[in-house]
């Protein structure tokens, strides 16, 4: 214990005794007791004596005692054994074994508990009962001039001092048990005031340095706390901010907020700022809401960074796409131009003229073909979204696979009376490019399996063969334009298959491994939520 925590209870204990002993005089004088109590007509005055002079001394020289541990509590068993002498004589005063005011000495003992611990408390106890007992004893033997009842005998006097002997000892065993846990709990509570202190000091220095803007919200959604990184953000001091409304920092929040990831925009210097933010429930131990936590990131920069990589992508893109345009447009160019210029030789026989002409014709075929797919890929038409059942087309394009496509078995597996909200021939276009490039992805005798079913919210379609599966390093590359491992093909169309996606707001992913065959797999929702989707879902082998 501290010396000036020590200095307190002293000055505690000066104070409680002088109201202690005013309310007991008090009570005296207002009862008219003092002539039926006191031994002697005067005792009174000397009972005021005996207590208002040392305390008032004491309040005297209480600045004057050294500040030291050893001086206070000498200063305070001073006090308190001056109160059990004070007390004896007020009790020799007040009629010996017949007096009120034993009981007194009890208060001391307590006094003495709280002021100087369970040691403190046992010796004012034995002090007490000693001299108790001697007084007693000196007047059943009439040392003292105190008259008592001549119908008490001597087990009255024995038995009165056993009483309040018992009665100081146990006061005092009582007083220093709770007197010792209240000090272990005082010391608990203080190390765990001190850890919880520290702990808050901790947990506000993270928030203040963490690089995310942080607030917490009552549950009115007025903003109780404004971390340095949200200052930053914003622009704005917590003071201005502390219990007003969320919605007039962020106007794209309401009150209260809705939970999970929000994007917004926030005018800071006339400048627009892009924010990310993440808004969870604060709730007690109990489960009761107590408000809202709020973080959140300036992506600003993060924008202009990927609009920047984007403009790049379709800069690099186009690029690549032109010299894949040229490439592809290049050959049955070639082809076409080499064919003429033999047949503008006229030498040729008949039977090569023909050939010649035929793959002329044929090239122009593929030329078209080159030319459509990259009209239908780069400027799609708006799809039209209506109802239509999904399980039918997907049987329809079934079926024009199994008359089109020779010694490959096509095997289904629809869930009946599935109906969607899309573009119907968008969807009947995207399942016929898949299956298609699944028909020449296998050989003779080779199976293609077209799937579909629901779960609550989306159709999963899935078309999958047997063929020889596509080779790890051009997984990446599929839905490239132009990009095609197969002979004469435009690499349009898993293309445009993607744009279909797409479009639908869902996602489009492959699995597929060397030598054991693919599988595509397409997620489109049921209600025709054209939500910007992820792209591919998945792709690996």
């Amino acid at each position: 214990m501290s010396v000036d925590e020590f200095k307190k209870k002293i000055k505690t204990l000066i104070l409680l005794r002088l109201l202690f002993v005013t309310l007991l005089f008090g009570s005296i004088f207002f009862l008219d007791i003092r002539l039926k109590q006191f031994y002697t007509t005067n005792a009174i005055y000397l009972f005021l004596f005996l207590f208002y002079a040392p305390s008032l001394t004491y309040i005297i020289i209480f600045k004057r005692v050294p500040d030291t541990l050893a001086s206070q509590r000498l200063f305070a068993y001073l006090q308190l054994v001056i109160d059990v002498l004070s007390i004896v004589v007020l009790v020799i005063l007040t009629g010996g074994i017949e007096s009120w005011f034993s009981f007194l000495l009890i208060l001391v003992t307590i006094a003495g508990s709280i002021v100087l611990g369970r040691r403190g408390g046992y010796l004012l106890a034995t002090l007490g009962g000693i001299l108790y007992g001697a007084v007693i004893d000196l007047q059943f033997y009439r040392v003292i001039p105190v008259a008592f009842n001549p119908n008490l005998q001597v087990r009255d006097f024995f038995y009165n001092i056993f009483i309040n002997i018992t009665g100081l000892y146990l006061t005092a065993y009582l007083m220093g048990y709770l007197v010792s846990r209240l000090e272990k709990t005082a010391e608990s509570l203080q190390e765990k005031d001190v850890d919880l202190r520290e702990l808050s000091r901790f947990h506000l220095e993270v928030i203040e340095n963490v690089p995310s803007g942080l607030f917490t919200l009552d549950s009115s959604g007025r903003i109780r706390l404004f971390n340095r990184a949200a200052e930053r953000i914003t622009g704005l001091r917590r003071e201005q901010v502390f219990y007003h409304p969320i919605d007039e920092v962020f106007p794209f929040l309401s009150i209260p907020p809705e939970m999970g990831r929000h994007h917004g925009e926030i005018m800071r210097d006339d400048e627009t700022r892009h924010i990310g933010m993440n808004i969870s429930v604060n709730r007690s131990s109990t489960g009761e809401v107590l408000g809202y936590i709020g973080t959140f990131q300036d992506l600003t920069l993060i924008i202009k960074m990927e609009e920047e990589i984007k403009q790049k992508e379709k800069l690099a893109a186009i690029g690549e796409l032109s010299a894949s345009i040229a490439h592809e447009l290049r050959n049955p160019i070639a082809s076409m131009r080499g064919s003429f210029e033999m047949l503008k030789e006229d030498r040729l026989p008949p039977e090569t003229k023909r050939r010649l002409m035929d793959m002329a014709i044929s090239e122009m075929d593929r030329l078209d073909n080159i030319v459509t797919d990259f009209l239908l890929f780069c400027n799609p038409r708006p799809p039209v979204m209506k109802r239509f059942d999904l399980s039918v087309v997907v049987s329809e394009v079934a079926e024009m696979l199994d008359n089109t496509a020779d010694n490959v078995r096509i095997e289904r597996d629809v869930q009946e009376g599935i109906e969607i909200v899309a573009d119907e021939q968008k969807i009947r276009q995207l399942l016929w490019n898949l299956a298609t490039n699944a028909v020449e992805a296998v050989g003779e005798g080779g199976e293609v399996r077209l799937s579909v079913y629901t779960d609550d919210e989306s159709v999963i379609l899935k078309v999958s063969d047997s063929g020889e599966g596509i080779a790890r390093k051009n997984l990446e590359k599929i839905f490239y334009p132009f990009f095609s491992t197969k002979k004469g093909g435009t690499g349009l169309g898993l293309s445009i298959a993607y744009r279909i996606v797409e479009e639908h707001g869902g996602n489009i992913g492959v699995l597929s491994e060397e030598g054991k065959g693919t599988e595509f797999s397409v997620t489109i929702p049921l209600r025709g939520d054209r939500r910007q989707p992820n792209g591919r879902e998945r792709v690996g082998s």
